[in-house]
C-alpha cells in the first residue's frame, strides 16, 4: 500500500517533529562586543573596548562590523557527546574563532558551528566572532518607480538583536535518521508512483512513523532511533543497474566579488567560505570543493595567514580545486581582448606559483553572455576545457540552448570542449538529482552531467546536508549515480567516451536576459576602457624606454594597477548589475588606474625624449597619424626627424605645425634655424566657438545640448 493521504499526512508531522530533537542546549554564553567600519584582524579587535552586551542590546548601523567575544565551560555530563555551538548576535553571517583559531563561519540554513565530536567535560572555550550587519535591503529587481517613491529605504540605525548564544548537545544520530527519512521521501517523490520500489519505501516509512513514538519518555529515543535506521537501512542498499547515467559531483560555492555587497565584503565572503570548507573537509575527507578565482585566494593570504596555511594544505591533499584559470569570473563582452588575455594569465600563474597546478578549465557560470573570440582566447592562454550554466537563463522567454556537450568554435575556427551544467547553489536531494538527468536539453548522445552543489551567490559552499545525501544516493536505485569528482576528471571522461564532439556550436553565446547591462553604469564602463588604453600606453613605452633608455620598469606597480583593473571588470561591476557604493568605489579605483598608467607611461616617454631644445609627440596607434602641434612661443620654426622644415601656421595666437607621427612610435621636432616657411590653406585654419567648428572645408553648427543643427560644405558652398 503506497503513502495514501492520510499517512503522507503523518509523514510529513514526523518529518517536523524530528528536527527539533537534534539539538539540546546545555548553557548559555553572554556576551560582550563593539561595532566598527573597519576590516580588523582578530589580534587588532582583541585589543579594543568591549562593553557587555546582553540578550535585547540592538547593534548593527549600515556597513557595520560587530566583534563579539564570551567565555563558557561544558559540564561534565557533556563527556563523550558531540557539542556545538548555536550562535545568535544576529548579523548576516559571522566568523568564528575558538580558543583563538577559527573552527568555521556561521551562514544560511546550517546554524550550528561544531566544538568537539566528542566532549572530556569541564573544558572552557573562549569565544570570539566577526559579524556583518549588512546594509539595508537588496532586492535584485525594482518595478516602475513614480517620482517620490523609496525602492531601498536606508536602513534603521540597528539593524539586528543580540539573541541568546547556547553551547549544547548535538544528536548525530537522529540528525542521521532524519538524513535516511528525508532521501527516501524525495527520492520517492521523484519515481513512478505505482512501481514497486515505491510501495517498498512507502512501507518503510510507514513503518518508521510507528517505531519513532515521539510521546515516549526521551531517554527511550536512541533505541528508536536505531530500530528506525535498522528498518530503513535495506531500502538506501538497494543499487542500480548497468545504464543508470553518472553525475560527477563536487562543491562549490559561487562567490560574486562584488554585487548586492561591496568589494570589502568580500574579503570577509572569502574567509568565510573557506573555513567553512575546511570544517567539512575534516568531517568528511572525500570532499571535493572547486574554488574558481584566485582573487578570493589572495584576500585570504593577505588578511588570514593562518587560515591561509590551511588551505594550502587542502590543496595539496587534493580537497581544493583551485580550478577556473581567470583572475576574477570577469565579463566577456565589455572587457577587452588584452584584458581578457590579462585575466588568464594572472590567474594561471598565481594557481601556477601558490599550488604547482595548472589550470584547465575556463570556468564562467554566471556571466552575462559570452564573446565568440573566447574560444581563440581559452586555447592560445593553454585551456582546455569551457563550462556555464548561465545560457539556460532564458527566462523571458527565448529559444533554449540546445546543447550540454559541444564543441565550441570560435571566429579564427579555434575549437574547446563545452559543458553546460546547471545552477549553482545546487541542492543534492535524490530528486533535484532525477530532475538535472530527466530535464536535460540534449536527449541524446549524452551518459554523463556535471553537478556543481553547494550554496553560491554569496559564497558559503557545502553542507554536510549536501555531502550526506551523496553519501546515500552514490549508487542508490531509482536516482542517477553520483560520483565525488572533480571538472577536469568529467571532462577528460567526456573525451574517453567520445561525447564531447558530437555536437558543434560557432559563434558567440549569446545571453538572452540581463540585456540591460551592457549599457547601464556608463561611467564604470568608460573608466574600464580608459584603463585598459591607458596601461597598454605604459607598458607600450615603457618596454621600448627600457631597450632603448635604460628605464626602470615599475613591475611591482603596474602588476598592482592591472589586477586592480581586472577585479573591476568582475561580471557583476563592469556590466552595472551591482549596488551604488559598488560604483561609487569602482569609479575612484578606476580613475587610480588611469591616473598611475599615465604617470608610469609619461616616465618611460620622458626618458624616450631627447634632452634639450625639442619637442617630442608620441603616437600608440597601429597606423601613422598626422597631428597639429602648437610650437613652444620662443620658436619661429620646427624641423622633423628627417631635417625638413614644417610649414608654420598662426592660428588664435598660436603657432602650429602638421607633422606624421609613425606607428606605435615618436617624432622629434627641433627649433628651425632658419626663417619659418609659412602655409596656405590645410587643416590648421580649424576655429572653435562655444556652438559651431569650422575650418577652410566645413562648419558645423550645435544646438545647446549638443545635437548637429547644420554641417555647410564650404567648397561646394551646401548644406549637407
Amino acid at each position: 500500500m503506497a503513502l495514501k493521504s492520510e499517512w503522507k499526512r503523518r509523514l510529513e508531522m514526523w518529518r517536523k517533529e524530528l528536527p527539533r530533537h537534534f539539538y539540546r542546549p546545555l548553557g548559555s554564553v553572554e556576551v560582550e562586543g563593539f561595532v566598527t567600519l573597519d576590516r580588523l584582524k582578530p589580534e587588532q579587535a582583541t585589543k579594543h573596548a568591549f562593553t557587555p552586551m546582553p540578550v535585547g542590546t540592538p547593534w548593527g548601523a549600515k556597513w557595520e562590523y560587530g566583534w563579539f567575544r564570551g567565555q563558557f565551560e561544558l559540564p561534565r555530563e557533556a563527556a563523550g557527546k558531540r557539542i556545538v555551538l548555536n550562535l545568535k548576535v544576529n548579523g548576516s553571517e559571522a566568523m568564528i574563532w575558538i580558543n583563538g583559531q577559527i573552527i568555521e563561519a556561521c551562514r544560511g540554513p546550517w546554524e550550528h558551528a561544531l566544538l568537539t565530536r566528542s566532549a572530556k567535560g569541564g573544558e572552557t572555550y573562549d569565544l570570539l566572532t566577526e559579524s556583518y550587519a549588512w546594509h539595508g535591503q537588496t532586492p535584485c529587481e525594482a518595478g516602475p518607480t513614480p517620482p517620490g517613491r523609496v525602492v531601498i529605504p536606508e536602513p534603521p540605525a540597528a539593524q539586528h538583536v543580540i539573541g541568546e548564544t547556547t553551547f549544547g548537545v548535538w544528536e548525530e544520530e537522529a540528525w542521521q535518521l532524519h538524513m535516511d527519512v528525508e532521501t527516501l521521501f524525495y527520492l520517492r517523490e521523484s519515481m513512478e508512483q505505482h512501481s514497486l520500489r515505491v510501495a517498498e519505501i512507502d512501507k518503510g516509512l510507514r513503518d518508521y512513523t510507528v517505531i519513532m513514538d515521539f510521546e515516549q519518555p526521551p531517554e527511550k529515543y536512541p533505541e528508536m532511533i536505531r530500530a528506525s535506521r535498522a528498518r530503513l537501512g535495506p531500502l538506501l542498499a538497494c543499487r542500480n543497474g548497468s545504464t543508470m547515467p553518472e553525475m560527477f559531483c563536487f562543491g562549490q560555492a559561487h562567490l560574486d566579488v562584488a554585487w548586492l555587497w561591496p568589494l570589502e565584503e568580500s574579503h570577509h565572503k572569502a574567509a568565510r567560505t573557506l573555513a567553512n570548507t575546511l570544517a567539512l573537509i575534516e568531517e568528511y575527507p572525500d570532499h571535493l570543493f572547486l574554488h574558481s578565482q584566485p582573487v578570493l585566494f589572495a584576500m585570504v593570504k593577505e588578511d588570514y595567514p593562518d587560515l591561509y596555511a590551511r588551505v594550502k594544505k587542502a590543496v595539496a591533499d587534493g580537497n581544493i580545486l583551485p580550478e577556473g584559470a581567470l583572475w576574477v569570473e570577469a565579463d566577456t563582452n565589455v572587457t577587452g581582448g588584452e584584458a581578457m588575455i590579462r585575466q588568464f594569465m594572472h590567474g594561471i600563474r598565481f594557481v601556477r606559483e601558490e599550488f604547482g597546478l595548472e589550470s584547465q578549465v575556463m570556468w564562467l557560470p554566471d556571466v552575462f553572455g559570452y564573446s565568440a573570440a573566447l574560444p581563440q582566447i581559452i586555447r592560445g592562454c593553454g585551456v582546455k576545457y569551457f563550462s556555464t550554466q548561465k545560457i539556460f537563463w532564458n527566462y523571458h522567454g527565448g529559444e533554449t540552448f540546445p546543447y550540454h556537450n559541444f564543441l565550441w568554435q570560435g571566429i579564427d575556427g579555434s575549437e574547446v570542449i563545452a559543458h553546460l551544467h546547471n545552477d549553482y547553489n545546487s541542492p543534492t536531494r535524490p530528486d533535484v538529482m532525477v530532475d538535472r538527468w530527466r530535464l536535460r536539453v540534449q536527449p541524446d548522445g549524452m551518459s554523463t552531467r556535471m553537478v556543481p552543489f553547494g550554496w553560491g551567490d554569496g559564497g558559503g559552499g557545502a553542507t554536510r546536508e549536501h555531502l550526506e545525501y551523496i553519501r546515500r544516493t552514490g549508487d542508490l536505485e531509482g536516482c542517477p549515480k553520483l560520483r565525488l569528482a572533480g571538472p577536469v576528471p568529467f571532462f577528460e571522461d567526456l573525451v574517453a567516451r567520445g561525447e564531447h564532439n558530437i555536437n558543434r556550436y560557432v559563434g558567440e553565446l549569446y545571453f538572452q536576459a540581463h540585456r540591460g547591462v551592457l549599457t547601464s553604469q556608463a561611467r564604470t564602463k568608460r573608466g574600464n576602457r580608459k584603463s585598459e588604453v591607458a596601461l597598454r600606453e605604459a607598458e607600450m613605452w615603457g618596454a621600448t624606454a627600457g631597450a632603448l633608455a635604460k628605464f626602470n620598469w615599475p613591475a611591482a606597480k603596474m602588476d598592482a594597477l592591472w589586477k586592480t583593473l581586472l577585479v573591476h571588470q568582475f561580471h557583476d561591476i563592469l556590466p552595472g548589475s551591482s549596488i551604488h557604493r559598488v560604483y561609487v568605489e569602482a569609479e575612484q579605483a578606476l580613475g587610480d588606474v588611469i591616473a598611475g598608467a599615465n604617470a608610469v607611461a609619461a616616465d618611460a616617454a620622458a626618458a624616450l625624449t631627447k634632452k634639450g631644445d625639442a619637442l617630442t609627440i608620441f603616437n600608440s596607434l597601429a597606423w601613422p597619424r598626422k597631428v597639429l602641434v602648437t610650437l613652444p612661443e620662443a620658436w619661429n620654426g620646427a624641423t622633423d626627424s628627417e631635417g625638413d622644415a614644417l610649414c608654420v601656421t598662426i592660428a588664435q595666437g598660436r603657432k602650429l605645425v602638421e607633422t606624421t607621427v609613425p606607428a606605435c612610435g615618436w617624432t622629434t621636432l627641433t627649433q628651425a634655424a632658419g626663417p619659418r616657411p609659412h602655409c596656405t590653406g590645410g587643416h590648421a585654419r580649424a576655429h572653435a566657438t562655444a556652438n559651431s567648428l569650422e575650418n577652410d572645408q566645413l562648419r558645423v553648427t550645435f544646438d545647446p545640448v549638443g545635437q548637429v543643427t547644420s554641417v555647410f560644405d564650404k567648397p561646394a558652398g551646401r548644406e549637407l
